[in-house]
């Protein structure tokens, strides 16, 4: 298979970014769909974007700047340089208790750090590691414990940056972290689990982005780091809890945001966020680390149902591309299958998926079904277009791009690890 036509596909958005860039200065924005609560209700709204790493300028500075180091570009390198600088232009506003990865400040800096490499700009790295110091590390009055907005985010990253940069307070800021999930966590006979979305009678999630996989890989992290067994203990009970909530049936771990309105059982959501594909991606890193043969029989579960989601959305052209809820973040799952568990299978549906895609909609310049509900393209990273454009840089060259889906220590596998 010809690889050259994924970077292709992505140079392409590449390009299409760069013409739509809306430019003050040397800062640049962009117009797309997004959703907003106005008027009691979530709707589509057509507007520029905050410097978030989920759906901001950030997260589209970061495809940018790794499409520069593929291309070297210069076009594509003003653009990455011009979406960082007006993230940069824009923290200000935010405020210092929006600490998350994705959504929040640690996503800003991540990207900073990570691209000045990429674009040769060492005042990009300085500038991420002092917004790393101001990132709070308890008292804080909205507390967040998740992969989005988080503790559960920024603690992998930020021993990432420690491993690279060996500055203590990054170690230091996520062990307190790790401190806050330990003090925050419920504790039953079913596991430890988190209260992360506040909804009353509601169950604590299980899934990656909101729930419970997302912690339990987040503590392992730290105490792989630490060796410390208290997190090993916290880690080991979120798994299983969720391990409680598993359908062998369906191979998948309920959505416990929603029920069906036939019956008012949980639905069973397919998607990075929530669902067998971010609660798959978890147990690959676990059974990495752990060796544990549940987590990779979970893994691989997580791998069939994945694979069956993403061959109906061949055969019937449903489904949006997003990385957030969508095929490509799903395909994700498919590629550390592949890389960790030796699952060639896996990744042949990757690649035809990629194909099968890239044939309809860059060929055809069809525009492509982005993550806004009931929207149209939109620009950002987890929802659009410099998302899809990122998966295409991955599957090109995944050595030199790693996944953004799961951030964090020795992310970028080189060599499979089975177990007997």
């Amino acid at each position: 298979m010809n690889h050259t036509r994924f970077l292709e596909t992505a140079d392409a958005i590449g390009a299409r970014l760069c013409r739509d860039a809306i430019w003050a200065g040397d800062r640049c924005n962009w117009l797309g769909d997004s959703m907003e609560f106005a008027e009691s209700r979530w709707q589509v709204a057509h507007r520029s974007f905050g410097p978030e790493l989920y759906n901001g300028t950030a997260g589209i500075g970061m495809f940018m700047a790794q499409l520069y180091s593929l291309t070297q570009d210069k076009i594509v390198k003003k653009t990455a340089e011009g979406a960082i600088r007006c993230a940069l232009a824009q923290l200000n506003a935010m405020s210092p208790e929006n600490f998350g990865f994705y959504s929040g400040r640690t996503g800003v800096a991540f990207v900073l750090v990570e691209t000045a490499t990429l674009l040769r700009n060492e005042q990009f790295r300085s500038q991420g590691l002092e917004i790393l110091r101001t990132v709070p590390g308890g008292n804080i009055s909205m507390q967040t414990w998740d992969v989005i907005s988080g503790s559960a985010g920024v603690i992998p990253v930020l021993l990432r940056l420690q491993e690279h940069f060996g500055q203590d307070f990054l170690l230091d800021l996520a062990l307190r972290h790790g401190e806050m999930l330990l003090e925050s966590a419920n504790r039953s006979e079913e596991g430890w689990s988190w209260k992360t979305i506040q909804v009353d009678g509601q169950k604590d999630l299980t899934g990656f982005s909101h729930g419970t996989a997302g912690i339990a890989w987040s503590l392992l992290e730290l105490h792989t780091r630490f060796k410390e067994e208290r997190f090993l203990q916290a880690a080991l009970g979120a798994l299983n809890y969720e391990r409680r909530w598993y359908n062998r049936e369906q191979e998948n771990w309920p959505d416990f945001r929603s029920l069906a309105p036939e019956t008012g059982t949980p639905v069973y959501a397919m998607a990075w966020c929530h669902g067998a594909p971010g609660i798959g991606l978890s147990r690959v890193r676990v059974f990495q680390i752990l060796k544990d043969k549940d987590c990779r029989a979970e893994a691989e579960a997580a791998t069939r149902s994945t694979t069956r989601a993403l061959h109906a959305a061949v055969q019937t052209g449903q489904g949006n591309y997003s990385l957030c809820h969508g095929n490509l973040g799903n395909a994700e799952l498919l590629i550390s299958a592949q890389e960790v568990l030796d699952d060639e299978k896996s990744m042949q549906t990757v690649l035809h998926l990629a194909e099968e895609a890239a044939a309809k909609y860059r060929t055809t310049r069809t525009p492509w079904p982005c993550g806004v509900l009931n929207g149209g393209e939109t620009p950002n990273l987890m929802l659009g277009l410099a998302g899809i454009g990122y998966f295409y840089l991955r599957l090109y060259d995944p050595k030199r791009v790693p996944s953004i889906l799961l951030v964090g220590p020795q992310n970028n596998i080189q060599q499979p690890a089975i177990s007997n």
